[in-house]
């Protein structure tokens, strides 16, 4: 009886914490992690103010595990794309359409994720989500070397400026509009792509490939 008891207690802990990362990925797709407050993220698991700290003794450790689950579901969609048995010039149009798309469609997250201001232990974390990215491009960049089908001169540099090129192009001061996205963003996301891959001296045409229309952009 005592192991039944201990074992229904752990169940109930896992979902508790289960929740309360789910309010608190809710919140920051909504308002960024500036939103993600004890308070609130309490009030939409359903649980009391205090019971959070039995799980996350901050909002700043809360959110850094918020970060880490939301960046890792986004880099395993590209890595899956950059894994893929395709020539590396499609594979490189696809990653960057899908990450240009997801931008657009959910541009409150993309922010959240590279852009808005965060506490150190968050921003540690985003420069290894953006060092990941990175390694996607070189992984592909290389693959296109090798193939005879990219001209750049050191993968690594060429998919770091790519890496820190399309967020810029994307979200923040030197971005669109949001008016401009949101009514050209076909147009938006095919001049990135297109400038990315001059940027590996690939001279062939896009696919026109990249995320599934049916995939949404969620936290």
């Amino acid at each position: 009886m005592a192991y039944r008891r201990t074992e229904a207690v752990a169940l109930r802990l896992a979902e508790n914490r289960r929740r309360i990362l789910n309010a608190a990925r809710e919140l920051v797709l909504d308002g960024g992690f500036a939103k993600a407050q004890m308070a609130p993220v309490a009030e939409r698991a359903g649980l009391a103010t205090g019971t959070l700290y039995r799980y996350f003794s901050s909002k700043d450790e809360l959110c850094l595990q918020v970060f880490r689950e939301v960046s890792a579901r986004e880099m395993s969609i590209l890595n899956a794309i950059a894994s893929k048995e395709a020539p590396a010039s499609t594979r490189l149009e696809q990653v960057v359409r899908t990450f240009a798309t997801r931008a657009i469609r959910g541009r409150r997250l993309a922010y959240a994720l590279l852009a808005e201001p965060v506490d150190s232990s968050i921003s540690q974390e985003r420069w290894r989500f953006r060092r990941t990215h990175a390694d996607i491009f070189t992984r592909i960049i290389q693959d296109g070397l090798e193939e005879g089908c990219f001209s750049a001169h050191d993968a690594r540099l060429a998919a770091t400026c790519i890496a820190g090129a399309v967020p810029s192009a994307l979200i923040g001061p030197l971005a669109p509009e949001s008016h401009e996205l949101d009514e050209n963003a076909d147009h938006v996301i095919d001049s990135i792509v297109h400038f990315c891959l001059q940027a590996v001296g690939f001279n062939g045409k896009m696919t026109g490939q990249g995320l599934a229309q049916d995939q949404r952009v969620t936290a």
